[in-house]
């Protein structure tokens, strides 16, 4: 049972509340406030409030009143003052030493209960404005939204808000569309707000903001906020600024799909991309190139010139085929000394021939002395050599044979008589 601490110098008014509050509460009880004191040291998890004889504490110059309220040890636990007489308007300076109440003996026993009950959960409580301030500290921002989705507070304004640089400006009572410049990522902020509220669900996303050439992303947890009847009555959300974590993501990914050496897609990146490429097309009626290129005797570059010579050979092979990409080509390096390029939006054959005759020339302009060094390219066209992947590169790699075989630094279209050069 929660703990009154009753400290009365009158045994007539310890008597009275006594009586009263016994029923419901554990009362302590002492006649003086230095043994009062002593109860708060020895009791003090379990007192819920202290009730003070207003003479005795108005005799002492509220000294106990005073340092009870200093103490954070105790701060929580509310004052009330109590008498035997009907209060007169002088009696409420207690209100000004950090007592929340005066009740008389003569007060009804449920309203003695219910002032008593109302104070201990106003101690317990902490104000709006108070949240706000403590949340200030903490480097996220948390806010809060009512029903209609509009800003009930929020701990820190971010800079991607319209504030018209008034020092005054709140963003009580607005919305995302009110406040945000950006307003795409404003009307998705309300779309979230509103399936919140419809289905009590929460969420996560992040969102990307770009603002006077900085990027930066924003995480957001969103949680629906309950009355006590478990009606929705607003949102609750947290931002998080986690532009480091995203970028650092990305990078990661990028290098797990990426050939350090030349920068184009790795084997496994640039097969998968160009699989849903294709399967795509299927829907659309795209024409494709599938390119397979090779470096010829590149073995050769290795033993005569050493790896460090043939790495300088890779990575200048791999920027000509990058540069030759248009921007929906995919190019990859699948092997050694081996390369692929899928060409998009091809209207005839002979534009995979064009492209791969400016990439030999290109590489044999690049290499006027030793080590001299061509590429040998097999080309195949969906759909007429295949519609998937595997089909299209076998093609290809058939076509690659047939120049390797009729002596190298050529390109050639599966299926023709002769190799193109």
């Amino acid at each position: 049972m929660n703990a009154i601490l009753l400290i009365a110098e009158q045994a007539e008014i310890t008597e009275t509340f006594t009586a009263m509050l016994s029923p419901v509460f554990n009362v302590l009880s002492a006649d003086t406030e230095e043994k009062g004191q002593q109860m708060l040291k020895e009791n003090g998890r379990d007192i819920v409030a202290v009730l003070i004889e207003l003479a005795l504490a108005r005799r002492n110059g509220f000294v106990f009143a005073d340092s009870l309220n200093d103490l954070h040890e105790f701060s929580p636990i509310p004052m009330i003052a109590i008498s035997d007489e009907l209060p007169q308007p002088q009696d409420m300076d207690c209100l000004k030493h950090g007592f929340f109440d005066l009740i008389t003996a003569y007060a009804p026993e449920p309203l003695v209960y219910k002032r008593i009950s109302n104070a201990v959960r106003a101690k317990d409580s902490l104000s709006l404005s108070q949240v706000e301030k403590m949340l200030k500290e903490l480097p996220a921002c948390i806010f809060l939204k009512d029903e209609q989705g509009r800003y009930v507070f929020s701990t820190q304004y971010w800079r991607h808000l319209e504030t018209g640089g008034d020092p005054n400006w709140t963003i009580r009572g607005k919305t995302d569309m009110e406040v945000r410049r950006d307003k795409d990522n404003a009307r998705k902020a309300m779309e979230a707000d509103r399936r919140i509220l419809e289905t009590g669900v929460g969420t996560d996303y992040v969102i990307e903001e770009n603002e006077d050439g900085i990027q930066e992303f924003l995480q957001l947890i969103k949680r629906p906020v309950r009355d006590e009847s478990g009606r929705i009555s607003g949102i609750i959300a947290l931002i998080n600024n986690v532009t480091d974590y995203q970028l650092l993501k990305a990078e990661l990914e990028k290098r797990a799909k990426t050939d350090s050496l030349t920068g184009l897609l790795n084997k496994s990146a640039a097969q998968e991309l160009i699989r849903m490429l294709l399967s795509t097309s299927r829907k659309e009626e795209e024409r494709f190139a599938l390119l397979v290129i090779d470096i010829d005797r590149f073995k050769q570059v290795n033993d005569g010139f050493g790896h460090a010579v043939g790495d300088s050979v890779l990575a200048e092979v791999g920027r000509i085929i990058k540069n030759s990409c248009r921007g929906p080509d995919v190019g990859g390096r699948i092997g050694g000394d081996e390369f692929i390029i899928l060409m998009r939006n091809i209207n005839t054959a002979e534009n995979a021939l064009q492209l791969a005759g400016r990439i030999s020339k290109q590489i044999e302009d690049a290499f006027p002395a030793e080590p001299c060094v061509t590429v040998s390219i097999g080309i195949s066209v969906c759909p007429e050599h295949g519609s998937g992947y595997e089909e299209l590169f076998r093609a290809a790699d058939a076509a690659l044979y047939e120049v390797k075989k009729n002596g190298r630094a050529a390109y050639r279209l599966a299926d023709c008589a002769g190799p193109e050069s």
